[in-house]
């Protein structure tokens, strides 16, 4: 059965090799643990008999905004339904701070990326040239939340 806990620094191992896997551009480990201790930052992982099978990252951001920093599962754990229980989670943490709404950023050639994030009730804002780098353009996508349901 998969459980969703809060990250420990023993995690950061494992997390960061999820990372590599999933990111043509991952975060340090160094930053990855800068996160962990970040006081208005929300870090979990999903994990099955003690294994991390996926993590999310997130920031209360202007105690309305949650910001999805980043989230991955590892490559035998995908399409199964972790990466979505972890950023229900992460969306549910963020209403109990007081959060209105959760965005996030994505390439805009990510199709797989678009395609999970509007499956779970996110949506294109507007776009962020240059996100990545030069001519590597993110989507900003929004989900509203309030309360314990989702403004559709």
């Amino acid at each position: 059965m998969v459980v969703i806990l809060d990250a420990t620094e023993g995690d950061l191992a494992k997390i960061y090799e999820i990372e590599v896997q999933s990111f043509d551009q991952p975060y340090s480990l160094k930053l990855l643990k800068a996160y962990l201790f970040l006081s208005e930052g929300l870090y979990i992982v999903a994990k099955e008999h003690d294994e991390i099978l996926g993590y999310a990252i997130g920031l209360i951001q202007n105690r309305f905004k949650g910001h999805v920093i980043s989230i991955a599962t590892a490559r035998g754990a995908r399409r199964k339904g972790i990466g979505s229980a972890l950023l229900q989670e992460l969306n549910s943490r963020f209403v109990s701070m007081g959060s209105t709404y959760s965005y996030l950023e994505v390439e805009v050639k990510n199709r797989d990326a678009i395609s999970f994030y509007s499956h779970n009730k996110y949506h294109i804002s507007y776009t962020r040239r240059n996100y990545y780098g030069k001519n590597r353009h993110a989507f900003i996508m929004i989900k509203l939340l309030k309360g314990n349901y989702d403004l559709d």
